[in-house]
């Protein structure tokens, strides 16, 4: 009734796939450049100041949202709270 094929070897291909290019949503490096700074931990570095904006990404009756950026020129991690 059923044929049943024994496979000896194994068949595998890999596909490297290209990364898209996207735009940066909190304006790219031009945001940053006359924004305050404040005390902040960076979570990656673990610098204690940070520059920072408050942006409203969500309807206007829900809080903003606060941005971050390390101002340790190695790191420039970037986070978001809220």
């Amino acid at each position: 009734m059923f044929t049943v094929y024994r496979a000896d070897t194994q068949h595998t291909t890999r596909k490297q796939l290209k990364r898209k290019e996207v735009d940066d949503v909190l304006g790219g490096a031009d945001a940053w450049k006359n924004v305050d700074s404040t005390e902040a931990t960076c979570p990656k570095c673990e610098h204690d100041r940070a520059y920072f904006m408050q942006i409203q990404i969500r309807s206007a009756d829900e809080p903003s949202s606060l941005f971050f950026k390390c101002c340790n020129e190695d790191c420039q991690h970037q986070w978001r709270e809220g």
